[in-house]
């Protein structure tokens, strides 16, 4: 179907001016000069992506495809800089500082001129933060704003934030593309999808589901005086255009060809096609994304602890790795994705050893095997080639394992609703470690597909979120991920490295490991 998004409305970066809010360009590699002030540029720039636009009403949706796009119409309170300006990886965007009076009250100052991407430059004010966190609590954006009380105004450009107890983590939430602040008028006055009226320096074009979605640089932008190189300043391109190719290999050929410049997550197996060409350039860097194999604990046999390490160790986990991604990954042992506060993975674990995983099956009671089992898991790649070598592991120690592909949407209500036995999946996070520890393993979360329970995990998890002794904290987030290894709700199996291939002539782009780039500064130079 087709939809016009006639608004006047822009995207707003989701950055700060201020100093150590990070750069417009990529510290990951092919990065700009700061802008093409002075040099050519193609008008437009154009993204094939991987998965299909699906919903851009920031609060009801959660998919990365859709935050991507939404990164360069809208923006936060919070910038989260991915780590490249050094230890201080969240910095002013919206609001250019915080404090906290007490353990549960967050005073905020916001920027005193901003204005939203309407036909009246309507300002943005406290009134319209309010707004966007009150109206979070009634949508899919409400599981972000865990312990969220309410927002008083204190006055146009002052807030002050309630919530229920103190939280490490709160900030970082707030740099959320769905807590994008949005226009409380636009609400107010029944214009057509407001939620596409943004502050940032792009607004929307057209959509065209299944084919593309176009993006305008904005031209009375409010940061048009910010420097270049700084996240809140303008963009480059007059266009910027994502494209979904779900089949690979008609990424790869558009790239070629020139019908686009940047082709997210090429196939592996074709790069060197793409490495030969002297148009293109293929970067590589270490990920975040960590896929892995899960059991759904509530379903026997799998509430037997001792069965799920036995299959922990009879997975080969060197094989996956090469089968799924021709080795280029990294295994790991522990259960959070790289990079992220706290990471460990000096526990001892469960690696690859068939004896040992048949001793394991003796003492959880089944020396004879005589499992049978079924796996689920989307269809495709690298899904299938993880199944089989996964399904031919568990086959030596005696456990007959049923494939079972389907939909990703299925596989997903499978995996709310309990009804699945082992399952294939893959969780980014490289911002919030309780989006890893309370999303996946606290008791009664909606993305807890292991359906995995226990008080002491539950307890560890929130000391992890509200312990501020900071030794203290990493002592407790070392025992947890130590304690969750040992449990096995889930084997990791690798974190995919990021691969993009693009127009050699690419600038101003900031790649991050799990794919959520930005591209609100990036242009082709002529």
């Amino acid at each position: 179907m087709k939809k016009r998004l006639a608004l006047l409305l822009s995207v707003a970066m989701l950055a700060a001016s201020l100093a150590g809010c990070g750069g417009g360009s990529s510290s990951s590699g092919g990065s700009s000069d700061g802008g093409a002030t002075g040099s050519g540029h193609k008008e437009s720039l154009i993204i094939g992506t991987d998965a299909d636009i699906n919903n851009l009403d920031l609060q009801k949706q959660q998919d990365a495809t859709n935050n991507i796009i939404l990164k360069n119409t809208h923006q936060t309170l919070v910038f989260f800089n991915n780590g490249s300006q050094g230890d201080e990886r969240f910095g002013p965007c919206l609001a250019t500082s915080w404090e906290f009076k007490d353990d549960t009250h967050i005073e905020m100052k916001l920027r005193d001129d901003v204005h939203f991407n309407d036909e009246e430059k309507t300002p943005m004010t406290a009134e319209d933060v309010k707004f966007t966190l009150d109206m979070a609590m009634d949508n899919m954006a409400a599981s972000i704003l865990t312990g969220y009380v309410q927002c008083n105004v204190i006055d146009d450009y002052s807030i002050e934030i309630e919530i229920e107890s103190y939280n490490n983590e709160f900030i970082q939430s707030l740099s959320s593309v769905p807590l994008s602040i949005q226009s409380k008028k636009a609400y107010e006055s029944g214009v057509e999808d407001p939620y596409y009226i943004g502050t940032g320096p792009y607004k929307f074009d057209e959509w065209v589901e299944g084919e593309y979605c176009r993006l305008v640089k904005v031209e009375d932008y409010w940061g048009n005086d910010i420097p270049e190189g700084e996240n809140l300043a303008p963009g480059v391109a007059e266009v910027i255009e994502f494209r979904p190719y779900i089949e690979a290999s008609s990424r790869v050929m558009a790239l070629q060809a020139g019908e686009i410049d940047v082709c997210v997550n090429p196939p592996i197996n074709e790069l060197q096609y793409l490495e030969e060409d002297e148009n293109i350039t293929v970067y590589e860097q270490t990920g975040t994304r960590l896929f892995y194999f899960g059991f759904n604990v509530e379903k026997e046999p799998w509430n037997n602890e001792t069965l799920r390490q036995a299959v922990a160790c009879a997975i080969d986990r060197d094989a996956v790795l090469e089968a799924a991604v021709y080795g280029k990954g990294t295994l790991q042992t522990t259960i959070l994705n790289r990079g992220l506060w706290g990471f460990y993975d000096d526990m001892e674990g469960f690696d690859y050893d068939v004896e040992r995983a048949k001793s394991l099956m003796a003492e959880a009671g089944y020396a004879n095997g005589g499992i049978t089992t079924s796996l689920s898991y989307a269809s495709g790649s690298p899904y299938e080639q993880i199944a089989t070598i996964i399904q031919s592991n568990l086959k030596e120690i005696g456990i007959e394992v049923t494939l079972e592909p389907m939909e990703t949407a299925t596989l997903k209500s499978a995996c709310v609703d309990g009804s699945h036995e082992l399952f294939l999946w893959r969780w980014n996070e490289d911002s919030k470690v309780d989006f890893v520890y309370r999303d996946l393993y606290y008791t009664g979360s909606g993305s807890n597909y292991h359906h995995y329970s226990d008080p002491k995990a539950d307890e560890l998890i929130d000391t992890v979120a509200t312990e501020k002794d900071p030794e203290l904290r990493l002592a407790a987030a070392q025992e947890l991920q130590e304690y969750l290894v040992n449990a096995c709700p889930q084997v990791p199996l690798y974190i995919a490295n990021l691969v993009v291939a693009y127009n050699k002539n690419l600038q101003g782009q900031y790649f991050y490991g799990g794919g959520n780039h930005d591209w609100r500064h990036a242009y082709i130079a002529e």
